[in-house]
């Protein structure tokens, strides 16, 4: 069934994991709309998850492919947000949580996510 942005109807599933650069995770392949996070960053410096429009794991290079949406979060931070509009990732949707907005090195947050 095709998804549509305005179709994400009223008990959307729910994603928790913690995580870090290695390997990352593969939400979801195939039509994902990301209707929200929260993200818990539990170390002492700023760290970011990068989303990316990937159908795997593979089809990411860390420190080369451009994440499609980049999330930074302060030291012992919690950041979250809903979209009125929700993101949409066409080839699915791999997360990696990393110490620079567009870097390679792991670093440890918690993540929750809302999709269809």
């Amino acid at each position: 069934m095709a998804k549509f942005e305005n179709d994400f109807g009223h008990a959307l599933p729910q994603f928790n994991a913690s995580l870090d650069d290695s390997p990352g995770i593969l939400v979801q392949t195939g039509d994902t709309l990301l209707t929200g996070y929260s993200i818990l960053n539990g170390t002492a410096a700023v760290a970011y998850v990068q989303f990316f429009n990937a159908a795997a794991l593979s089809g990411v290079t860390l420190g080369t492919t451009v994440a499609d949406y980049v999330v930074g979060n302060a030291a012992s931070a919690v950041t979250a947000r809903s979209f009125n509009k929700p993101l949409y990732f066409p080839l699915g949707l791999c997360i990696f949580s990393t110490t620079t907005a567009t870097g390679l090195t792991g670093a440890a947050q918690h993540v929750s996510l809302e999709y269809a």
